[in-house]
């Protein structure tokens, strides 16, 4: 067994794993989405399969050193919780069960057919036994790892988007918490199995929280929106970058999955390099033992700069 597991266990056997300090706490991500209002980047307003965590670093900057803004407990802290420790659960009532780690692989043209490990996955499972509930939690660390073959130089892999597939037809909560000054923050979260492409303005310097022309921060769900894996716009782009329809930046709301949209680079071009993603939850019911079915887990480089679409499958927990 892991030793961290072990020690976990030990501890909570003996009782002092500490109850966590709550800030904001986990937030709803209902089946039916998010009420977006009219705005000059969508003027009809609509339902959003996301909603808005932390907005600062706008989901990585493009060549600046516009960095995100860790959350506290009185600013930046939507969808933010503040866990005695990696091992403690974000509420109050639940004991870690289940610990492991696995790494990440990646194996397709750009690798030249050659398996590469350019990162790792921790994953967290805590239980409430009274209530069979789960919180699931999963945390990815990036090596500084040359990946992609057909480009000269150091190519390390970027994530932008992590999805899990296995949730009820109901209610569920979720958020993060940012264990370390090598984390990135959590941008936002969508009941989606389609992780958009965003990018950032030619004002950015101006003004921290610009956005490119034709991309949005919750893009739409509707009949006919997007259910692909990526969305967005799949070339190597200069700056300003390419202008997306609104076809491209729309997500179909999928119940069965959560995205979690961040930006994880050991080494990124934009400046603003985290190696590791926050520890990201969500809360639902359970079963005693989850599975670990291939597919379960998506992790996405989306293009927010100039690389191309990837995304890597693995197997990962789900009740």
């Amino acid at each position: 067994m892991n030793q961290l597991a072990i020690k976990s266990a030990v501890l909570a056997a003996l009782g002092i794993i500490t109850a966590p300090a709550m800030a904001t706490g986990l937030v709803s991500i209902p089946t039916t989405g998010f009420t977006v209002s009219a705005s000059t980047a969508q003027p009809s307003g609509g339902i959003s399969a996301y909603t808005l965590c932390n907005r600062t670093g706008n989901y990585g900057p493009w060549y600046g050193s516009n960095n995100s803004t860790p959350p506290s407990s009185t600013a930046n802290n939507t969808c933010a919780v503040f866990p005695a420790n990696t091992l403690t659960a974000p509420e109050n009532g639940f004991t870690l069960g289940l610990y492991n780690v696995r790494d990440m692989v990646v194996n397709n043209s750009y690798t030249s057919g050659s398996s590469i490990t350019i990162g790792s996955v921790i994953d967290y499972i805590w239980r409430n036994s009274t209530t069979s509930m789960c919180i699931f939690g999963t945390r990815f660390s990036m090596r500084n790892t040359d990946w992609n073959k057909t480009v000269a130089g150091m190519q390390t892999f970027e994530i932008n988007d992590f999805a899990r597939n296995g949730l009820p037809n109901s209610t569920v909560t979720a958020g993060y918490y940012l264990t370390s000054n090598s984390d990135e923050v959590l941008f936002r979260i969508g009941r989606t199995f389609t992780s958009v492409q965003h990018r950032v303005g030619i004002d950015l310097d101006l003004d921290p929280t610009d956005v490119a022309e034709g991309y949005y921060d919750q893009p739409l769900s509707y009949l006919g929106a997007s259910t692909a894996a990526i969305n967005g716009v799949e070339a190597v782009v200069d700056y300003p970058p390419d202008v997306p329809t609104t076809l491209q930046q729309s997500a179909l709301i999928n119940t069965e999955w959560i995205d979690f949209s961040t930006d994880v680079n050991y080494l990124d071009d934009d400046g603003a390099s985290m190696k590791d993603s926050s520890l990201l939850y969500v809360k639902m019911p359970c079963s005693a033992v989850p599975t670990t079915p291939t597919g379960s887990y998506r992790f996405r480089q989306t293009g927010q700069m100039e690389e191309p679409w990837v995304e890597i499958i693995m197997p990962g927990f789900k009740p």
